[in-house]
């Protein structure tokens, strides 16, 4: 790497920017569809003063082991899942909004029948965090 910026690690895939306090998250409908399925679909608007650039991780942060992200894109260093959202035209200016879904799916009978519990946590970057 002839360039050793942190937008330029983030580029290569080697770092990831934290966003989630630079972010407004509102869960805005919470649907557990039956058959051991949750959708939830939040609002995300940038809040900050700068752009959120590159791509946007959803991260679902402390998810039990019994319940997986059915859309996720992969699964974080951390063992979290994440969802991968490919940023209209690589960025989510000040005071822009999107609005995305988490689907999970409860994988067994003595997964929790209750809703998902967990965290949503935002990353700015490319690839597997």
């Amino acid at each position: 790497m002839s360039v050793n910026d942190a937008l330029s690690r983030r580029d290569m895939g080697l770092e990831f920017l934290d966003v989630t306090e630079q972010a407004a998250i509102a869960l805005i409908n919470s649907d557990d569809s039956g058959g051991g399925r949750q959708t939830d679909v939040y609002r995300i608007t940038n809040n900050g003063t700068s752009s959120i650039d590159t791509n946007l991780l959803m991260v679902a942060r402390g998810l039990p082991r019994q319940i997986r992200l059915v859309n996720g894109s992969g699964t974080a260093s951390t063992g979290d899942p994440y969802l991968t959202v490919f940023l209209r035209n690589g960025v989510l200016r000040p005071g822009q909004s999107i609005v995305r879904s988490l689907v999970f799916k409860r994988q067994s009978a003595e997964a929790p029948k209750a809703p998902a519990q967990y965290s949503l946590g935002l990353l700015s970057g490319q690839g597997n965090p």
